[in-house]
């Protein structure tokens, strides 16, 4: 029995290698577009110029543009005012968003519950990050990490659907159970797949290094920019968190306010942390406002 379990448990890690090399490819314009720095002063031009190098990449920012969010009072029908109406601090989660959806097309209730999930940790991250003023940590680039962390799983879908399905099933209650289950049942976890593809996609080392250490809690850090990475990377595992008790019980938004305080102080901090990115009682204030209407962007 244990040789069978063996015996399968390699036939899947030979069959997820075989596929790596076939992973989907995220478009050029996105991964360029992620790399971009909203402080470099060409930020603006280089949207424009990318936009305009990718036809469904400029059909898109004109959708949105358009779209009833956005509520333009005039039709929108060129790149440039498009980007102004959107706003480039927004653009990058928005078509990176897009850009996913389009590759990875959930086709079960976890492959949608996933996507869920994804969208719940971009928005709360980006949320954490707001808030944690003395980590100094880019919003867009915590939306966009905790949108892409999960990148690994979606693989993981799209290559073993029904070995994923059945992880699921294992009803894990918390991140760290996940990786026990996957490597349980696939002999790896989502977190090393994600930081492999995303490494293949040519995205940021930064984002890279989040999506592969998502996972790691006790992350350490040497130099200014490696704790400043360990610090997003912390932002990821607490809207991480507070995604999974989200999801876990979608009635949590009726506690009180000093129970639901509570719970994401025993169940979205970990203990290896020696300060959490923000507090509980302010994590409690944003997730009410912002996470329990569903208002992602």
């Amino acid at each position: 029995m244990a040789n069978s379990a063996i015996e399968q448990k390699e036939k899947m890690l030979t069959k997820i290698n075989k596929a790596i090399d076939e992973l989907p490819i995220l478009p050029a314009a996105i991964t360029q577009l992620i790399g971009l720095s909203i402080s470099d002063e060409r930020y603006f031009e280089k949207v424009k110029e990318l936009a305009e190098q990718d036809p469904t990449f400029a059909v898109r920012l004109i959708k949105l543009a358009n779209s009833t969010v956005n509520a333009p009072l005039f039709q929108i029908t060129s790149i440039n005012h498009a980007i102004s109406r959107i706003g480039t601090r927004h653009i990058k989660g928005l078509i990176t968003t897009f850009a996913v959806a389009k590759i990875f097309v959930p086709s079960n209730k976890s492959g949608r519950d996933l996507w869920v999930h994804s969208i719940q940790v971009a928005v709360a991250s980006q949320s954490i990050a707001r808030m944690a003023t003395r980590l100094n940590i880019d919003q867009e680039k915590a939306y966009l990490c905790g949108l892409l962390h999960d990148i690994g799983r979606f693989i993981l879908f799209s290559i073993i659907p029904d070995e994923t399905v059945r992880i699921d099933e294992k009803d894990w209650e918390s991140p760290d159970k996940l990786t026990e289950a996957e490597q349980e049942v696939c002999g790896l976890t989502h977190a090393a797949l994600g930081g492999y593809a995303a490494e293949k996609w040519g995205l940021p080392s930064e984002i890279v290094n989040v999506i592969s250490n998502h996972h790691r809690y006790d992350y350490l850090t040497l130099t200014q920019t490696e704790k400043k990475e360990a610090s997003l990377v912390k932002i990821v595992q607490m809207a991480d968190y507070l995604s999974v008790l989200m999801m876990n019980d979608p009635d949590i938004f009726s506690l009180p306010d000093e129970e639901l305080q509570q719970l994401i102080e025993d169940k979205c901090i970990d203990v290896s942390w020696d300060t959490p990115p923000v507090a509980a009682f302010l994590l409690q204030n944003e997730a009410r406002r912002d996470l329990c209407t569903n208002h992602f962007y």
